[in-house]
């Protein structure tokens, strides 16, 4: 389990940095006892296995590290509620997670539904509170984390994800990624999204030392390299549109550790960044523990696959009578093993629609379907397709389209709704609503953008509504998405135009 991991690692050695910011640097036995104080704490409020935390704290910051370990360490799972959220999907995930304990800031409590009795971690007397973590009985199928996701009927779902993959992971960090004592790995990715894991997990239990800038000095360009450079990053995990921004010749990560993770990575990414670094390309659903697959170090003009699976995972591409298809031919990608998630939280039936039975293997395994396409190569990595379903990746955020088209739908104003990445440029793609009002209605684009605004996260707001009189259809009467008219952009707010909107949001 995670606190166990956490433990040998500090017992290796204690004196060993393990936590990076700009107010100084923690050794493992420091963060340690200060983790395992406010463990004690979560515990006499009746924190335990089984239990879940809500972490409504800074991105990227002291706070939200000591607070994940602590939760470990009684024995909890934690869930990020990031303060950047609308208010309506903070108060859904709250109220459909029902935490036993909330823990803010003085900061971010305003972003907390009225009502909710949060505990404040810089208004908290832990001192008296034992140095050393709690006795508590944690399995490896307890749970570790929730991370909610897009859902395609409109409702975010809470993936719950067990301490059974993390081990796994921790190998094959340290095994494909050479991270370990003396690593410094930056914690960029917002706590809502399962890549902070992926670098906590890989900064705190290997050995080497998290480096947290807060979100200033995470934003693309010269801050986020600046930070890179002052801190001597030796491990970084970004999302192509990161990189697509950002200067490779400014001798950043020398000789270190680059990984791509999010979204597709282009032939011309991997030749700027691969000179000088080693930048692999990983690939993994929130489902499987964040990472299921993983290229080797890639060079340029190489057309980057998704490699090879993780320790103790298993990758299938099968047709869709579940029957393994040859190398060079695409099927449904699935994923089986030790770090499936358990399923969705609250949710059975979808659980039991996406974590199916395998074939293969043991008595009553089960494997993820992930609804991507893939083929295998015939030198057994795996090259990425596209999706199955409508399910999309815009700036490396996963978005089901039939969540932002169930905001919109329930508007007085509008009638019908569709919703589609459009890719008018190459290599930007935006988010389009097209609505027909309702009978004798007026629908205000305007408007409707803020309403999608008010109840989604900054990165599902369509960069422009169209208010069309109607839908053009096929021959069959289906809308015919092809013939939808490109949006005019030129107007559009928060710089979508050039597709960076509002990238500190990653």
């Amino acid at each position: 389990t995670v606190p166990e991991l956490f433990a040998r690692r500090v017992a290796v050695d204690p004196s060993a940095p393990v936590l990076v910011s700009p107010a100084g640097t923690l050794s493992g036995v420091e963060l340690d006892a200060r983790a395992a104080r406010l463990a004690h704490h979560l515990v006499a409020c009746g924190v335990g296995a089984e239990s879940l935390v809500a972490l409504a704290l800074p991105r990227s910051s002291e706070e939200l590290v000591v607070a994940a370990v602590a939760v470990w360490q009684a024995g909890g799972a934690y869930l990020p509620v990031d303060p950047a959220y609308p208010a309506e999907r903070i108060a859904y995930m709250l109220d459909d997670a029902r935490p036993a304990l909330v823990l803010a800031t003085a900061e971010t409590a305003g972003c907390l539904p009225e009502g909710t009795g949060a505990v404040l971690l810089d208004g908290l007397d832990l001192s008296g509170l034992p140095e050393s973590a709690p006795q508590v009985r944690v399995v490896p199928a307890n749970p570790a984390y929730v991370i909610y996701t897009s859902g395609s009927t409109g409702r975010p779902k809470g993936v719950v994800v067990s301490h059974a993959g993390v081990a796994s992971l921790l190998v094959t960090q340290a095994e494909r990624l050479g991270v370990g004592p003396g690593s410094r790995v930056l914690q960029f990715a917002s706590p809502s999204f399962d890549a902070a894991f992926w670098e906590l997990c890989m900064g705190l239990l290997s050995g080497a030392a998290v480096v947290v800038a807060g979100a200033e000095g995470l934003q693309p360009g010269e801050p986020l390299a600046g930070t890179l450079r002052a801190h001597r990053v030796t491990h970084a995990t970004l999302p192509p549109v990161v990189l697509a921004a950002m200067d490779a010749d400014g001798g950043l990560l020398p000789g270190g550790t680059l990984v791509s993770a999010g979204e597709a990575l282009s032939g011309e990414v991997v030749t700027r960044w691969s000179a000088g670094r080693s930048l692999v390309n990983a690939y993994g659903p929130t489902e499987t523990t964040v990472c299921a697959s993983m290229s080797g170090a890639l060079g340029a003009g190489e057309v980057p696959p998704i490699g090879r699976p993780v320790l103790n995972s298993r990758l299938y591409v099968l047709d869709a009578r579940l029957r393994p298809v040859p190398p060079g031919v695409t099927g449904e990608l699935y994923v089986s093993g030790p770090a499936l998630a358990r399923g969705y939280l609250g949710r059975p039936g979808l659980t039991a629609e996406r974590f199916v039975a395998a074939p293969f293997g043991a008595a009553g395994e089960r494997m993820y379907r992930t609804g991507d396409l893939a083929r295998w190569r015939t030198d057994g990595q795996l090259d990425y397709v596209g999706r199955a379903d409508d399910q999309v990746k815009v700036r490396g955020f996963r978005i089901e389209l039939g969540e932002i088209e169930a905001v919109l739908a329930r508007q007085e104003s509008v009638g019908q709704v569709a919703v589609l990445v459009r890719e008018d440029s190459p290599g930007v793609k935006q988010l389009v609503a097209y609505v027909v009002p309702s009978a004798g209605a007026t629908a205000d684009p305007a408007r409707l953008r803020s309403q999608v605004g008010e109840a989604l996260p900054d990165y599902m707001v369509p960069a422009a509504v169209v208010v069309l009189a109607e839908f053009p259809q096929t021959p069959n009467g289906k809308l015919d998405r092809k013939a939808l008219p490109a949006p005019d952009l030129s107007a559009a707010p928060d710089g979508r135009r050039a597709g960076t909107e509002r990238e500190e949001t990653l």
